[in-house]
């Protein structure tokens, strides 16, 4: 069966659910699904000219432009804003919801209350955990199996030798949530043996961040880059390590920590939120409870560079097995979406449109 999609939204080069999109797109190229496009604020012009060479199709935004059609949105709050007017002007037939934080927007649980959402996708347990008991207590909901995606084919494998420099960091949007209070001392507390140079590099590092950090100690060697400054592939192919606490964000399904398996950087992340869910601790990365710990497990790292690449080498085997797997990924969308075309087929249409599906949420 030959399947159909409108995105409402745009991939980006940048950024999580824009670029988890822009994999997306490849997975469902791969099953040969009719992709449409339909930006809501902005497009890129090197990734339009990217969509297009891979088979999409890109629209511009009218109101109309869902009536009747099968519609996923990553996070999109454009989307959400703009969705009163869309029913209005023709009902789409499905609409597959993706909130990519921990938490409800205002907008998701008005659209959720007037049943407009038909499907809601969730990224790891942990989140499937905070947003459900949320929004059952508006109404019932559907879900689907979600398994990401991530075209690991894209990135060449290659681990890079250290040539006398440690090279730690973390990279993410200039968001204070982004960031620990303790950023900058996690990083000086990092150890390295007498023949090795530390260095520490962020990306996405601005006004936001600086407010919530503080400036670094003058002892430590470091540099920033503002957000998208350099191509996130630069960022990765730079450090070695990579260290990611938040500032209370509560990571709902990182991009970053599937970038970082992907280029050889060995992630050491919080023992909290998803991460448990992703990470292999001593195997594919190293999980810490508390800032100290994670600047312990850097440290030994750079101390045992087999071990930094024996850990890196598992963490690109361990994505390529779990979330470069087409067929995996691929199974809860092919339900969902023969689903749609089944509902869509047993409701009634009432001039032109197939009137909304009212059955019980399963």
């Amino acid at each position: 069966m030959s399947h159909e999609v409108w995105v409402a939204g745009f991939p980006s080069f940048y950024g999580g659910a824009d670029t988890e999109l822009d994999h997306l797109i490849d997975l469902f190229r791969c099953f040969d699904v009719d992709v449409h496009l339909v930006p809501m604020f902005g497009a890129d012009p090197r990734m339009k000219d990217s969509v297009v060479a891979r088979g999409c199709n890109v629209h511009e935004y009218r109101e109309d432009v869902f009536k009747n059609k099968i519609v996923v949105s990553m996070c999109n709050g454009s989307f959400l804003e703009k969705l009163p007017l869309i029913m209005q002007r023709g009902r789409p037939r499905t609409i597959i919801w993706f909130n990519c934080m921990t938490w409800l927007f205002d907008r998701e649980r008005e659209a959720h209350r007037n049943g407009w959402i038909d499907y809601f996708g969730f990224e790891s347990q942990y989140q499937r955990s905070r947003l459900v008991p949320l929004l059952e207590q508006i109404r019932p909901i559907r879900s689907f199996p979600y398994h990401p995606f991530f075209n690991a084919a894209r990135i060449e494998w290659r681990y890079r030798s250290w040539e006398g420099c440690y090279k730690i960091g973390r990279i993410s949007r200039d968001d204070a949530n982004k960031f620990a209070p303790d950023t900058w001392r996690i990083f000086d507390r990092v150890l390295v043996p007498p023949n090795l140079k530390k260095k520490v590099y962020i990306l996405g590092y601005g006004p936001r961040a600086k407010e919530r950090t503080g400036p670094p100690p003058p002892s430590l060697d470091w540099q920033t880059w503002s957000p998208n400054a350099i191509p996130a592939s630069q960022f990765y192919n730079t450090i070695d390590t990579m260290i990611h606490k938040t500032g209370g964000s509560r990571e709902n399904c990182p991009r970053v920590l599937f970038e970082a398996y992907a280029h050889g950087v060995v992630p050491v992340v919080e023992r909290d939120f998803a991460f448990p869910e992703l990470v292999v601790h001593g195997e594919t990365g190293f999980l810490g409870r508390s800032s100290d710990e994670m600047s312990y497990y850097a440290s030994m790292l750079a101390m045992n560079p087999r071990e930094h690449q024996r850990v890196a080498e598992n963490g690109r085997s361990y994505l390529e097995e779990k979330f470069f797997n087409p067929e995996e990924c691929w199974s809860g969308w092919r339900g969902v979406l023969e689903d749609a075309v089944e509902a869509c087929s047993l409701q009634p249409v009432v001039d032109g449109v197939h009137a909304p599906n009212t059955s019980d949420p399963r």
